[in-house]
């Protein structure tokens, strides 16, 4: 049965005229019959062509944190768009919003505005190597840090039967048009393995720029560090004088208002920001030490964007950070996800379903199978075509996540009891319907 009503077929219809697959990201495509045409989004809501409501979990892929449509942010954006959107120089708002940003997060000595965490992270990756003079870069298998060449590979859509021997895991290209040559320039590390990224510096530690890792996977059920993971990249880099990158991207002003460096209390050298710092509008910053950001003041590293820093995504952020920093979003978002985490893993218990509630409050996702999950190559036991099962059955019934277990669940500080005590039903309805 198709997800799609009549004018939601038909407003699907006309975009696959205009745009490949009828998407601008190719996340958005489920099929012909499934993907959705959305016309509205209010709090924790979103509405299709049809009128038909969601309960919104996906939520962008993260960044809408105060809810669709927030009137102070939109607000601001407006009353900023009114007075010109783009300059060929700094404004008020860009400096005002990069002092919330380092109010938020105090490790920061200096930042950069960008647009994209793509942008934020390609520009951290570059910073690192003419920082160091070093060129070799480690990200974990099922990070997904952006779609720039130096990052696009061994992502969750990697299939773990081509990632080779876990003592030698083999960097998977996830994506057609980049040059071979790029692979020799990434090393591929197991998330929760101290052993083996010791192993690994002692073998190219002195080529070794810098270690990019999401604090908390964001496109690996929300997989959370184990105790003193963090600690332990953080003591290897400092041995070897390499760089450590917190992409955080996703855990930035989720986690807390200072991301994962405050929740983990955890120091980097380099930082990526984006998604929930402006509430869902396009911006991304990237910051660090003052010593490894004065390289941009100094000159011979390219750091550029017409975009970077323009009034709407300055005005949203300023605004952004600014509710964050009262503390009650957080106070409602715990509120609801541990509400969910709890109701959900009761349910699973209460039919026998073997499954683990994984990640953060504020970002979680379901894992159905036995097993531990320390790290990407451990979600081969995860049931995936029960959770597809599932998640359509729940989006059938007004509740929507992602149809991917890999990519949490988000949660605003808009949703309500009454969304928990909604999404709880539609989620055993759909639990028992995919069993039978």
């Amino acid at each position: 049965m198709s997800l799609q009503g009549p004018k939601t077929a038909e407003w699907f219809g006309r975009g696959k005229k205009a745009l490949v697959n009828g998407v601008s990201s190719g996340f958005r495509y489920w099929g012909d019959d499934d993907t959705l045409v959305i016309d509205r989004g209010e709090g924790a809501y979103v509405y299709d062509m049809d009128g038909k409501r969601y309960i919104d979990y996906q939520l962008g892929f993260g960044p809408i944190i105060l809810g669709h449509g927030y009137k102070p942010v939109a607000d601001a954006v407006a009353e900023a768009a009114a007075r010109g959107t783009v300059f060929a120089m700094t404004t008020a708002l860009e400096v005002e919003a990069a002092e919330a940003m380092r109010d938020a997060i105090p490790w920061l000595d200096e930042l950069r505005f960008t647009n994209t965490g793509t942008e934020a992270t390609m520009h951290a990756i570059r910073l690192a190597r003419a920082v160091t003079g070093r060129d070799l870069i480690v990200k974990f298998e099922g990070a997904y840090h952006g779609a720039h060449d130096y990052v696009g590979y061994s992502t969750a859509g990697a299939p773990i039967g081509h990632l080779g021997n876990k003592r030698s895991p083999v960097p998977y290209e996830v994506s057609s048009g980049v040059p071979s040559t790029i692979r020799d320039y990434i090393r591929i590390a197991h998330f929760n393995d101290l052993d083996f990224m010791e192993k690994l510096f002692k073998s190219d530690g002195h080529r070794i720029a810098a270690i990019i890792v999401e604090p908390a996977l964001g496109n690996v059920f929300g997989l959370m560090p184990e105790d003193g993971y963090l600690e332990g990249l953080r003591a290897i880099t400092e041995e070897w004088g390499s760089m450590l990158i917190f992409d955080e991207v996703k855990t930035g002003f989720r986690l807390g208002l200072g991301g994962a460096a405050e929740y983990f209390n955890i120091v980097p050298d380099i930082g990526t920001y984006a998604k929930s710092m402006g509430n869902g509008f396009p911006i991304a910053a990237i910051g660090g030490r003052a010593e490894i950001m004065s390289a941009w003041a100094e000159g011979g590293v390219m750091q550029a964007g017409t975009y970077s820093g323009n009034s709407i995504g300055a005005a949203a952020t300023k605004v952004t950070v600014a509710e964050l920093a009262t503390g009650v979003p957080y106070e409602k978002i715990t509120k609801t996800g541990e509400a969910l985490m709890a109701g959900i893993e009761k349910i699973c218990e209460a039919h026998s379903e073997p499954a683990k509630i994984i990640g953060h409050p504020s970002m979680f996702s379901i894992f159905f199978g036995e097993g531990e999950l320390k790290n990407f190559r451990d979600t081969a036991g995860h049931d995936e075509e029960l959770y597809g099962s599932v998640i359509f059955g729940m989006i059938n019934r007004g509740v929507m996540p992602v149809d991917d277990a890999k990519e949490p669940w988000f949660i605003s500080s808009a949703h309500s009891d009454e969304d928990v005590a909604e999404t709880l039903t539609a989620f055993e309805e759909a639990l028992v319907e995919a069993r039978s």
